[in-house]
């Protein structure tokens, strides 16, 4: 980089650009993060490898926005003349402070949005790519991790030019390398569920309910490229706290938008309630879970003759199978029935496999209790 300084108008300030950039994301990643916590309690499901890693990318997320708000003080957004000597100083720490951060975020995010599709998606084809795509964003993480650790050595010599470092990586042509695969993941990520998605069993408007919420994760693609941009136009002069400003801008925005997008799948409950407060509506039939957008195993249909012959008593509310066999018209293997009432009083129906007869008990078929709902699994 060149020591040299331009003449620039000192009273110029794009601090209030990083004030907005760095606060108004991150409270909306946060948010987001808060209600993923509470539609999974909502749904009494329990917290999977996808919610803790989000959380992981969250306080990731946290360190940058402190990481930038540490450092706006310090000049960044203001003409490094302004300030002291220190200010280069200042600038270098802030600089090597927020890649760190920032791969942290960017490296649990699609690692959070990989489990997600793990969960979601339970297909055996589908895992091949979530692995192979795990192993390139561990393998990029490690690599921006140890480039960042190692651009000057010892480390220090980064922002302390008193003591007598080694420091051969370009700081631009560095960033420049960790975008451009950076980018390929996050459109890999974004096409990747979308056959997964048209298999769904579930309606067409629903799938593309869902394809939409996933799809918003465009935008993280678009700050990835303009990040990028702003990294190929950035000055290569002394003014580094001005030069740098654009960059600063555009990753928080990044990291925080990829927290936000990793999010939107997981919160349809939040989209429903919001639906039936603003326009009265009632809530779909499909679950609120995302896990269950999964395609269900298709029920093996019973054949007419796989019947048996049950006898039901009343039952307190502790019992769980109100049911026993009194006889077996075929040798399929065990079957299992359950009742959906509490105590119940004996009254017979014959139901005979797989259709109703309201015929007389002692036909062929199954004998009940009072109306039960019975469930027949082959």
């Amino acid at each position: 980089m060149s020591q040299s300084l331009p003449s620039a108008d000192l009273s110029e300030s794009r601090q209030p650009n990083l004030y907005a950039s760095s606060t108004i994301p991150f409270f909306i990643a946060v948010l987001c993060v808060s209600l993923r916590f509470w539609c999974r309690w909502k749904n009494t499901a329990g917290l999977w490898l996808d919610d803790w890693l989000i959380l992981a990318s969250l306080a990731c997320g946290t360190g940058l926005t402190a990481s930038l708000l540490w450092w706006i003080p310090r000049a960044l957004g203001r003409h490094i003349q302004t300030f002291g000597p220190n200010a280069t100083e200042d600038a270098y720490i802030g600089l090597f402070s927020c890649e760190l951060t920032y791969t942290g975020v960017i490296v649990l995010v699609k690692f959070s949005i990989l489990a997600l599709y793990w969960r979601l998606f339970n297909r055996a084809n589908i895992k091949i790519p979530i692995s192979i795509l795990a192993t390139l964003v561990c393998m990029w993480g490690i690599a921006v991790f140890l480039l960042t650790l190692l651009q000057c050595i010892p480390t220090r010599g980064l922002w302390d030019q008193s003591i007598d470092a080694s420091c051969n990586v370009d700081s631009q042509k560095f960033l420049f390398a960790i975008s451009i695969p950076n980018i390929i993941i996050d459109v890999t990520l974004l096409v990747l569920p979308v056959p997964y998605i048209m298999k769904l069993n579930t309606s067409r408007s629903h799938k593309k309910a869902i394809m939409s919420m996933f799809l918003l994760g465009s935008f993280v693609c678009i700050a990835s490229i303009m990040r990028l941009v702003s990294v190929m136009t950035q000055g290569t002069d002394a003014d580094v706290s001005w030069n740098w400003v654009n960059q600063a801008i555009w990753a928080n925005i990044e990291a925080d938008l990829a927290i936000v997008s990793a999010c939107l799948p997981t919160l349809r409950p939040v989209w429903v309630a919001v639906r039936r407060s603003l326009f009265g509506t009632q809530a779909t039939n499909q679950s609120t879970d995302p896990s269950s957008w999964a395609t269900p195993q298709k029920r093996v249909q019973a054949s007419s003759w796989a019947t048996k012959i049950l006898k039901s008593s009343s039952y307190d509310n502790e019992d769980t199978q109100p049911f026993s066999a009194l006889d077996s018209h075929t040798e399929e293997g065990p079957h299992r029935y359950s009742a959906l009432g509490q105590s119940q009083a004996k009254t017979a129906v014959a139901i005979p496999l797989p259709t109703l007869n309201k015929g007389h008990p002692d036909g062929e078929g199954i004998t009940v209790k009072r109306a039960w709902d019975v469930e027949y699994n082959q």
